[in-house]
């Protein structure tokens, strides 16, 4: 220890004292200082220059938020002559939601999330957003995930398992691989050839979880309904029981007499069944869409992994059940009342699991320095060496103390002094090793840039978007929000009646689909074989099959469009009253919107609804699980209080503030953060084109530059908002008074300083040469290696 304070106090020489708030933060980041010192020492190294705090101010928002400052942040804390700034920045911005929404982005790169065409994505993103901002130990986090059970959508982190459902050996792989930093799937169909694992032992290891069952359930009302058609099935058989046999002795009219009357009861019964069936499939016609079934995960002990038929070697037999082994570390039984997965769950995030926090304190040092102390973090042997093992060992031991806190964790490795370093510029060829002098120069990722644009948009890029937010908790809380099974199943009964009202049932308009799109296919067919007259009858054929087809699917839609809305009054609306006034203890009532009015009129304590129009009919939206929310009123209120401050500083005259209101409201809408939007987003969008992951592959995004994205930065939509007169940046601008404090104006919006000499001569030579708007030189910035890199 005394050698380690010895290196600190150099370390503290070379670079300068720098306050820090807390002194056992302060204490930890000098001992992985002194660590690294030792280290440049024995490889002659100097380390780089100390970052200056325009540097700093960009990296740490960039690091921390995901997201570059806005002027109004980036001044207030260059003008700052705080004591241990930077460390109160630090933890203020780790304590803040734009925390949440940046690691966001890493984990579900990791964890392979995706919001849109999975029934589990929502829930799943709210987990890990909800884990991050309640600061859920790590340990804790990945156990629920491993070892959870319950509903997708009560039960977030089931997503985890519903990710790869119908693939539990892919899983377990991507398990071993993404917590343990060990790739074991090669060894599902072979010995591992480059590693020591068998195949034998990737069964072992599965056996595990193979228990793991993702079944659909129907939520709430569903699930209601089939049980009451159950209780319904059980009434008819009770109702119509099997005659007593006559007493003896029973003459042959008595015995004509009972079979008769069996006859009488099997038909009556059968008749009430058949009733039942038939309403029970208009009950599902009429639920179609409007409450689809989804996924639950339970463990089934009794279910068994065996090994593939072609299994080749000798230790076992093809199709043997495998028991569950560990594969490396401790030995971990499963302790009474325990099932395997949770005994698999407490095994892979046990303190002493060394490859378990290997891979954490990797993945958090690479999140900070760009680069992890062993690479690739996740392709771990028993041979791996890290590039200092000193530090790397320091810093397991630490994540252990600290109980698995991530955020502790990162706050010390941003207060060390190391990574308020200047950046290395040159770039690490694989294979070789990298002592850490300061943190890497690294390009923006795809949602950093895009959030930075948000930012140089939007004059407070971290305020909330209640609209969206609700949105999404509407849809996660939809299973919960309706009527009771009862109550509902009377209600369906009204509803299925718009099926019966139809001429044509829906299996017939059905069947009639099925038979254009096979003539469709068919005429295709031959089209693409023949040529001259038969090829243009077949055309002609063929178009009036998918004339047919799209008038055929117009109908269906119309049917269960007015079967939808038949739900939504009959069965959601009721529901929704009840759980408002449930909730709130106060009576319904729907809001209504004032005449050009942006803040709508709060109708009771705790609402949080609106009117929408009569063709889609009344709607609520409740809070749901008895949570207290704000209310829409009070999400507008706060949204207004806040534009006013915007506007109060931005010395906006007060006339304009309406139209100010009317923009901000806009960019709130339009220029969501990366977090708050689709994930990932669409093919074609700009997060896409810049490198977004698409989550179908671990950490599957890059940041390598292209063609197509230089033509994003140069003709995208992005300059015309971001040159809008309400936009943060221009409204930095605004403020300046002369050419030269718009020149300085644009340079502390976009890079986070002002300009040197060099550049303010140029910037003046240009405007010689026709470029002499503020448009012009914001133009060329956003569009420079400056604005794109994290230095």
């Amino acid at each position: 220890m005394k050698s380690l304070l010895a290196c600190s106090m150099i370390f503290t020489f070379w670079l300068g004292p720098i306050a820090r708030a807390d002194p056992k933060v302060s204490a930890a980041a000098d001992e992985i200082d002194a660590l690294l010192a030792r280290d440049w020492a024995a490889n002659n190294l100097t380390p780089n220059a100390p970052a200056d705090d325009s540097v700093f101010v960009r990296r740490i928002y960039l690091d921390v938020v995901g997201r570059i400052p806005t002027s109004r942040e980036t001044e207030e804390f260059l003008t700052s002559s705080e004591t241990g700034k930077r460390a109160a920045l630090i933890d203020k911005l780790l304590d803040s939601e734009g925390y949440v929404q940046n690691y966001f982005h890493y984990w579900a790169d990791v964890l392979r999330v995706q919001s849109k065409g999975q029934r589990t994505g929502p829930a799943y993103g709210h987990f890990i957003k909800d884990a991050l901002r309640s600061n859920k130990p790590y340990d804790l986090f990945v156990r629920e995930m491993v070892a959870g059970e319950g509903k997708a959508w009560s039960d977030g982190a089931i997503g985890y398992y519903t990710r790869d459902r119908g693939m539990p050996l892919d899983n377990m792989a991507s398990t071993l691989r993404i917590f343990l930093g060990t790739r074991i799937e090669c060894a599902q169909c072979h010995n591992h050839p480059f590693d020591k694992w068998t195949q034998m032992q990737f069964y072992e290891m599965a056996a595990f979880t193979f228990g793991v069952e993702i079944r659909d359930f129907g939520g709430g009302i569903t699930g209601g309904i089939s049980d009451l058609v159950r209780d319904q099935g059980m009434a008819i058989r009770n109702t119509f029981k099997q005659p007593e046999w006559p007493k003896n002795p029973a003459t042959v009219a008595d015995r004509l007499a009972y079979w008769a009357e069996v006859e009488r009861v099997a038909r009556a019964r059968r008749a009430a069944e058949d009733a039942l069936h038939q309403a029970e499939r208009l009950y599902n016609q009429a639920l179609y869409r409007g409450n689809p079934h989804y996924p639950k995960m339970t463990f089934d002990e009794k279910r068994k992994v065996t090994l593939p038929p072609d299994y080749q070697y000798d230790d076992a037999k093809p199709k043997s059940v495998v028991k569950p082994a560990f594969i490396m570390g401790h030995a971990c039984t499963p302790l009474p009342g325990e099932t395997r997965v949770q005994a698999y769950a407490r095994w892979l995030t046990n303190p002493n699991n060394d490859r378990f926090n290997k891979v954490v304190v990797n993945r958090l040092w690479k999140k900070a320095f760009g680069l992890a102390l062993i690479e690739p973090l996740d392709d771990l042997t028993d041979t791996t060496v890290a590039v200092n093992p000193e530090l790397l060992s320091h810093l397991e031991k630490l994540m252990v103390s600290l109980k698995y806190d991530m955020k502790a964790y990162l706050r010390i490795l941003f207060n060390t002094s190391t990574y308020q370093r200047q950046a290395s510029h040159e770039e690490v060829a694989p294979g070789t090793a990298y002592h850490f002098t300061g943190p890497l120069l690294r390009r923006m990722t795809a949602e950093q840039l895009w959030d930075s644009f948000v930012t140089l948009i939007n004059p407070s890029p971290d305020m909330p978007n209640m609209t969206t937010r609700e949105f999404l908790e509407q849809r996660r809380l939809a299973v919960e929000k309706i009527a009771g099974p009862a109550e509902a199943f009377k209600s369906i009964q009204v509803a299925a009646k718009k099926y019966q009202e139809q001429p044509e049932g829906v299996e017939a308009m059905q069947k009639r689909l099925a038979e254009a799109r096979e003539d469709a296919k068919k005429f295709q067919s031959i089209a693409a074989n023949v040529t001259g007259p038969e090829k243009r009858a077949a055309i002609t054929h063929a178009a009036e099959c998918n004339a047919r087809i799209k008038s055929i699917s117009r109908e269906i839609t119309a049917l269960y469009s007015n079967a939808r809305r038949t739900v939504m009054a009959e069965v959601i609306i009721p529901g929704q009253k009840k759980l408002f006034e449930k909730v709130t203890g106060t009576p319904w009532e729907t809001i209504a919107y004032e005449p050009k009015r942006e803040v709508p009129i709060q109708a009771a304590p705790g609402a949080v609804m609106q009117a929408s129009g009569a063709a889609e009919g009344e709607r609520t939206m409740a809070p749901g699980n008895g949570k207290t929310k704000p209310t829409k009123a009070e999400a507008a209120e706060a949204e207004i209080k806040a534009w006013s401050e915007e506007a109060t500083y931005y010395a906006i005259p007060r006339r304009q503030w309406r139209d100010y209101f009317r923009s901000r409201a806009q960019q709130s809408r339009q220029w969501l953060r990366a977090a708050e939007i689709e994930s990932p987003a669409p093919r074609g969008h700009f997060l896409r084109e810049f490198g977004q992951s698409d989550r179908e592959f671990i950490e599957n995004g890059n940041s390598e530059a292209s063609v197509p994205q230089a033509l994003a930065l140069m003709n995208g939509e992005l300059l015309p908002q971001i040159v809008h007169r309400y936009s943060q940046l221009m409204l930095t601008v605004g403020k300046s008074q002369s050419a030269d404090e718009k020149i300085d104006a644009a340079y502390m919006a976009v890079l986070s300083r002002n300009p040197t000499a060099r550049e303010k001569g140029l910037c003046l030579q240009a405007q010689d040469k026709g470029l002499s708007t503020v448009e012009d030189l914001i133009y060329a910035l956003i569009n420079t290696q400056q604005f794109i890199f994290n230095q």
